[in-house]
């Protein structure tokens, strides 16, 4: 009679690593009428989002959208001036093999060029990497329970996603903007930097309510004392919306990151002409990974009393419910104007880039590129942009770490301030937030399989025998070891614990 099995399936992610692709930009633009001849070129920003993306089978497709934004000024006048195009690719790429595959698409600037190839005409060269993680649905067919033909057990408890489904949809912010009233009137937008903040979620009938607040940084062009100038503005625009996910629970774990896909913004002219109010109309693509944890008891060893036996293992590995975590860092730099003192400061901003993290003498290193921009007026009445590139490096411990575990991390620059520290020195400070998740793994040896051969029998002309165990030596692998079953082993001699405390003498009964 053949033993009887019951078995179950486990399921946990499993990373298939990272694809880069790389998107070539290239922009040929011919001012239009109503823009000034270029005379000198300030700065050339490129911002690169993903719109959508889907998979099918190991094929990927997506939509990349990057804003080419060019700032520069005209002869004989110290107004900045703004040129903005929008770049839309459609790409596809191979994923690796497997199984209910997801993506985490990441595109990074690589570098951007431009050039006035006449008064009236730019050129711009530059490159987007894209990096895409990949990540599938492993499933393991393991054993539960096994019985019959003297057969023990030893089982241990295991930890894996039984739901986990991924989520990205869009969420529409449209609002009107008002200038204050002692604010000069906008003639155009120079930069605007849009940032989804004090994210916040529940559950609404099952289905999931996203809340949270769009912040808008703009800095405009104006006219001020007869000549031309720069204005930041600042507006927290909410935002709440109930996503299309159905079936969720109390117990899931949800995570949920938001990244602003776009934001156009449209002047309105009053009756006089002067441009008092602005229209924004912003994309927010939100991702939603949800993970319902189980835990079950699974057969990692096992033997028979009677007959010899052959165990299949396979490895699995145990995921607990990630942990989530927030650090922030102050960083500063100072920027240098090194032909001369600034006549004042317009803004000041920070961007993040090439941001990585490992698990490193049991703390969490966090490691990247942070850009700094002051946008200053010289003595000579003209915009300059001052910039610099600092690494940062964090280090931080959630908890106890190892060295199977996974990390999820994403970092912006938040609050921006500048002080003067010098006649020509100019000194910025940025709150640096980092934000992710450490999920905590093990790998474990379980059964997927056990044969007994029931033509070979153990010999049993005999009731007890004589073992002596070493201190530290489990009760396991002397029942498994003398084919017997541990119950016995630890009532003949009186054991409390799995585990022998001092070495000694034993009595193995043996087990038909």
């Amino acid at each position: 009679m053949e033993p009887r099995t019951e078995r179950t399936v486990l399921s946990t992610a499993d990373p298939l690593g990272t694809t880069l692709q790389e998107q070539g930009i290239e922009l040929d633009y011919v001012l239009p009428d109503y823009y000034p001849d270029v005379c000198k070129l300030v700065k050339c920003f490129v911002t690169p989002s993903v719109l959508s993306e889907s998979v099918s089978g190991n094929s990927l497709s997506y939509e990349l959208r990057a804003e080419v934004r060019i700032l520069y000024c005209s002869e004989h006048s110290n107004m900045l001036q703004c040129v903005t195009q929008t770049l839309l690719f459609s790409r596809t790429a191979e994923l690796p093999a497997g199984e209910e595959l997801s993506v985490e698409i990441l595109p990074a600037v690589d570098y951007v060029n431009a050039r006035a190839v006449s008064r009236r005409r730019l050129d711009v060269r530059g490159a987007v990497t894209v990096r895409i993680r990949t990540v599938a649905r492993k499933r393991l067919e393991v054993l539960s329970n096994l019985s019959g033909k003297g057969i023990q057990l030893r089982k241990t408890p295991v930890q894996f996603p039984a739901k986990e489904l991924h989520s990205a949809q869009s969420i529409i912010v449209s609002d009107d903007l008002e200038l204050g009233s002692t604010q000069p009137a906008l003639l155009h937008v120079v930069r605007c930097e849009a940032r989804p903040a004090n994210l916040s979620k529940k559950l609404v009938s099952g289905k999931l309510m996203v809340q949270g607040d769009l912040r808008l940084q703009i800095l405009y062009a104006c006219e001020r004392d007869g000549g031309g100038s720069l204005e930041p503005l600042s507006f927290t625009l909410p935002f709440s919306q109930l996503l299309d996910m159905n079936e969720l629970d109390e117990q899931d774990d949800i995570r949920i990151s938001c990244t602003a896909a776009s934001c156009d913004l449209k002047p309105s002219a009053e009756a006089n002409g002067d441009i008092r109010a602005l229209h924004c109309e912003a994309e927010l693509r939100v991702q939603c990974h949800v993970v319902r944890t189980v835990t079950e008891q699974v057969v990692c060893d096992a033997f028979s009393t009677e007959h010899p036996g052959t165990c299949k293992t396979v490895e699995f590995l145990s995921a607990d419910t990630p942990v989530p975590f927030s650090e922030m860092q102050i960083t500063s730099a100072k920027l240098t104007c090194t032909d001369g003192e600034p006549d004042c400061v317009y803004d000041a901003w920070c961007e993040v880039r090439n941001i990585s993290s490992e698990i490193s003498g049991g703390e969490i290193l966090l490691t990247g590129m942070q850009m700094y921009y002051i946008m200053i007026r010289d003595r000579d009445g003209m915009p300059r942009l001052l910039e610099r590139e600092e690494p940062f490096e964090h280090r931080f411990s959630p908890g106890q770490l190892g060295g199977e575990d996974m990390l999820s991390v994403s970092a912006r620059s938040e609050n921006c301030t500048y002080t003067l520290s010098g006649a020509s020195e100019v000194t910025v400070k940025s709150e640096l937030r980092m934000e992710g998740c450490v999920t905590h793994c093990s790998r474990i040896s379980v059964l997927s399989d056990m044969e007994i051969q029931e033509n070979a029998d153990y010999p049993h002309d005999f009731a007890l025998k004589l073992y002596y165990g070493k201190a530290g030596e489990p009760v396991w692998d002397i029942a498994k070891r003398c084919h017997t079953s541990v119950s016995a082993v630890m009532d003949e001699n009186d054991l409390s614990q799995e585990t022998l405390t001092e070495a000694g003498m034993l009595l193995i009964p043996i087990v038909n």
